[in-house]
């Protein structure tokens, strides 16, 4: 039986306790207890629906800025896609809380589809949800709801440090931001199909991050908002300290005109204003936009969390990272041994002599040929691969490893991979046509959210990839589908290797052992400089 459906009637007001699907003709809508939307693009026979810039939390500007996330208002038109530029992204409008939804066409009454929430990356201060689109996936299977959403970058969703906070700013608001998009998901993937029980967390470098800020959030006492989740290369330097966070606060809001940091002032600042006081500062000394420690939602770093056992996690969990992430180029400014040292005191204010000491043992000057490459190393550790050590060992070792060799293998690479497809699917507003487009490259620009990676693609590999991926999001396995179509990946603990296995994608599939399961990674997993 499919879905009942009624004429929804213009110029009336739909608010119902429970999210319901109907019909305007031939296209589908959403009626929802505040929204009624319509999809931008897509078609019963493509298979799918793309409904575009569905707000998730009230705009927050005014006394919303630097707060908590608030459910959206009732709205009285229905929402066609256009309340905002399809690739509305945070670094350069406040008004940009939305998600987009693909969801599958012609659903049976009653069936619940897996869901897919994807979050981007950009080093906490770029990309969106429009970034990278799952044509590809669909191509495979229509067995499942994507979900996209924006959270806010920068100043305005990393605001923190001991004035901030004592003024009333809600800090690290993009992790807040994050588990409302998850909430939002929660109540109202019914509307679209997908299951709340069968949510899949995908994310990449930051956005990677993201979902282990939410497993971690509030030092694991918090509920579990998603089944499992799909990490790849997370990135996150944990530079820590109250003191940085509030010089960098009262700097800005001095640059900005507010001086002493007062709140009122500073949400009264334009928002081009604000971000380019943020920026200036940014340029002139060495802060870091980063999510930082506030005892709060961020209790600690995610990886000391994980070591200590502070979480509320329980799988299933792929863990990803490139082989050379970021150590494949000498970092810029360190050309002395003693540099190294310096620039270790740059990203950690408050680290002391014997952990610095301990870091030069762990990465010896004579394993480089420069002090800039030993140093890349170092980031590479502490910023991208530690982490996932940290995570698997959290899951007793019970996870899916991999490294990426795929070409360069610096970050981003895999991405033009898992979202490579043959076309692109047009987002006419108010239109559900659909145009196809050759995608050689497999992916839209600035895809990797921020990453470097290489984008030309082995296309039998990257759907090799999407198959391990939805795999796992339909199945919670990444090799019961598609079975005799790729390699048998193990689990890290299923060899009994010694430092665990990880299967390697690159132009011909193996598996190996773990190279992150060293001292370096359980040194910086310590988080010793805090």
């Amino acid at each position: 039986m499919r879905f009942a459906y009624s004429v929804f009637l213009l110029g009336a007001t739909l608010v119902s306790a429970f999210p319901t699907a109907t019909t305007n003709g031939t296209t589908p809508t959403i009626t929802l207890d505040y929204t009624t939307v319509v999809p931008t693009a897509g078609n019963a026979s493509l298979g799918y629906f793309k409904y575009q810039n569905i707000r998730f939390a009230a705009v927050p500007t005014g006394d919303l800025r630097w707060a908590k996330p608030e459910w959206p208002p009732v709205e009285t038109e229905i929402n066609t896609g256009d309340l905002a530029a399809s690739d509305v992204d945070c670094s350069s409008a406040e008004d940009c809380l939305y998600l987009d939804v693909w969801a599958p066409a012609n659903i049976t009454e009653g069936k619940k589809l897996p869901v897919l929430v994807w979050t981007y990356g950009g080093g906490f201060t770029g990309g969106s949800k429009s970034e990278n689109t799952p044509e590809g996936l669909f191509n495979l299977s229509t067995e499942f709801v994507f979900v996209a959403y924006n959270y806010r970058l920068g100043i305005t969703g990393l605001g923190n440090g001991p004035t901030y906070a004592h003024e009333g700013g809600t800090t690290n608001t993009a992790i807040w931001d994050v588990q409302q998009a998850f909430e939002w998901t929660r109540k109202y993937i019914s509307a679209f199909g997908g299951d709340a029980d069968q949510i899949t967390a995908m994310g990449f470098s930051a956005g990677a991050s993201q979902v282990l800020f939410q497993m971690t959030r509030f030092a694991g006492r918090a509920e579990q908002l998603f089944k499992q989740a799909y990490v790849m290369s997370p990135g996150f330097v944990p530079g820590a300290g109250h003191h940085h966070a509030e010089q960098f606060w009262l700097n800005v809001s001095s640059k900005a005109g507010c001086e002493g940091g007062k709140l009122d002032c500073m949400r009264a600042i334009d928002f081009d204003t604000l971000s380019t006081a943020a920026d200036d500062v940014v340029d002139a000394y060495t802060y870091q936009f980063q999510p930082r420690v506030d005892g709060d939602i961020i209790a600690d770093t995610y990886e000391a969390q994980f070591y200590q056992g502070r979480f509320n996690f329980s799988g299933p969990l792929v863990l990803s990272h490139e082989l050379h992430e970021a150590n494949s180029q000498a970092w810029s400014g360190v050309n002395t041994t003693e540099d190294v040292s310096t620039y270790l005191r740059i990203f950690f204010p408050a680290i002391t002599d014997d952990v610095v000491e301990r870091a030069l043992e762990l990465y010896p000057e004579s394993d480089y040929s420069s002090p800039g490459l030993r140093f890349a190393d170092m980031k590479q550790s502490f910023d991208l691969t530690a982490h996932n050590l940290a995570a698997t060992h959290a899951m007793k070792n019970n996870t899916w490893n991999a490294q990426v060799a795929l070409g360069s293998a610096t970050h981003g690479t895999d991405q033009s991979y898992y979202w490579y497809s043959t076309y692109t699917l047009s987002s006419s507003t108010g239109s559900s046509s659909n145009s196809t487009t050759g995608n050689s490259t497999g992916g839209p620009t600035g895809g990797a959210g921020g990453g470097m990676g290489s984008s030309s693609v082995d296309a039998t590999v990257a759907v090799q990839m999407q198959k391990y991926l939805l795999s796992f999001v339909l199945t919670g396995d990444p090799n019961t589908m598609w079975a005799d179509d790729k390699l048998y990946w193990p689990k890290y603990n299923e060899k009994n290797s010694t430092a665990g296995t990880q299967i390697i994608f690159n132009t011909t599939l193996s598996i190996a052992d773990d190279d992150l399961a060293t001292d370096k990674s359980l040194f910086w997993n310590k988080v010793l400089w805090y």
